[in-house]
This record gives C-alpha cells, structure tokens and sequence, in this order.
C-alpha cells in the first residue's frame, strides 16, 4: 500500500471550530478503545519521567491521561502540551479540569520553543503522519533534541488491515464529516515501521526501535543518549 500525500480537512486553516470538536470527540474515543492511550502512559512512566512534552496534542487526551495516572500512582509529573493552532488549544483547555495543572503552548513542531533536555520525555501522538518525510525528520530531530531521557512516537501503520478497519470506524460509528474523511486517510498518510526507523536515524536518533502496538499502532522511541 502506497503511502498517500494529501492534506486532512482538520488542518485545513478555515475549519469550523465546531466540526473540529466533534472530530475529536471521535479520536479521543477511538483511543481509548483501540490503545491509543496507554502505550504512551506505560511509555511515560516506565521511564521515570518527572516532566513531559506533549508536541500536537489536540484535544489533549493524552496529556490529560497522563495527569490522570500520575494521580493514581501518587507521582508528580509536570505536563505540557503543545499544539500550532490556537483554535485546537481552545478546544483542549476547555476539556482540561484545572486539576490538572496541563500547561499549553503554541508552538511549531519544525522548531519547538524549548532549550535541549527541556523534558524528561517528549511524545508526538497520531501527528507524525501529518508531515511529509523531509517535514517528518525535523519533528523528531526536535523530539531527540528537547527529550532528556527518551522521545516517544505513537501513530498509526499504513496497512489495508488498518485502512478497512478505519473505513469501518468512520462508516459505521463517526458522524462528523472530519472524521469519515481524514480518519481512513490518515492511515494512508501514515508510515510503516520501516520507514519510521529511516525517518529516526535521519534525524539524529541513536538507537530508534518501533514495535506494533494493538490495533494498527505503532511505537518509536530512542532511549540512547
């Protein structure tokens, strides 16, 4: 399956900030029932992180899962979540409790606004595929450059598997004409293991490893200093 270049209706810069929400209605639903959610808190804490960097976080699901298990297991972890459009930021800070202490930044991925080491790990979820190669190495030249510790990746893998699947998801559960639209096309942009250990070691990353996750994911991360 070849990987597709196109651009998804959610980075469309004229989108309605209504459909947007509703769109991460179903992503935030889709993680939490096909493991988008805890690899990356497994992830995060098996590192014994005190800090982490959340680069595109949408909705901010994630950072507000991790907030959530850093209560749980009674650690302190200090959490920001970093997003381009301030439009998604309104979205994420309006589904954030204020106990959660989520601190958000707009930012640009290509050149994240921190000093190196910044955080003990820094995580890009369901956003790799947004960036074409060339775009997609400068993410995580930043990732590597701003992690102490590890850069952690979670994305979808390009298959037909996980495109019937999102074909599915989208059909039969979304209603919102982001997510039947972008959902089966962000499985086309996405890119395989292979060429995420290329895009890895492109950027700088010592020792990238990848492993599939359930349900069409796939986890890259480099724990060499």
């Amino acid at each position: 399956m070849r990987r597709t270049v196109a651009t998804e209706l959610m980075d469309e810069p004229d989108v309605d900030a209504a459909e947007l929400a509703q769109n991460f209605d179903d992503i935030e639903r889709a993680n939490a029932l096909f493991g988008g959610t805890k690899p990356v808190v497994a992830g995060v804490f098996s590192r014994g992180a005190a800090s982490v960097l959340d680069v595109g976080c949408g909705s901010a699901d994630i950072p507000r899962a991790l907030a959530a298990a850093a209560r749980e297991r009674g650690r302190a972890l200090a959490i920001t979540a970093l997003d381009r459009s301030e439009t998604v930021l309104a979205i994420a800070r309006a589904r954030t409790p204020a106990g959660d202490a989520i601190r958000f930044v707009r930012g640009d991925a290509l050149a994240l606004p921190f000093a190196g080491e910044s955080f003990d790990v820094a995580t890009c979820n369901l956003a790799l595929h947004h960036f074409e190669p060339p775009a997609a190495v400068r993410v995580l030249r930043e990732l590597r450059r701003v992690a102490r510790f590890a850069p952690l990746v979670c994305d979808l893998e390009r298959s037909l598997p996980a495109y019937a699947a999102t074909v599915a998801f989208a059909r039969l559960i979304a209603k919102n004409r982001l997510t039947r639209h972008d959902g089966p096309l962000s499985v086309k942009r996405a890119y395989v293991a292979a060429e995420l250990a290329e895009l890895a070691a492109a950027a700088g990353w010592r020792a990238p490893r990848v492993k599939r996750a359930p349900f069409f994911r796939l986890l890259l991360w480099d724990d060499a200093r």
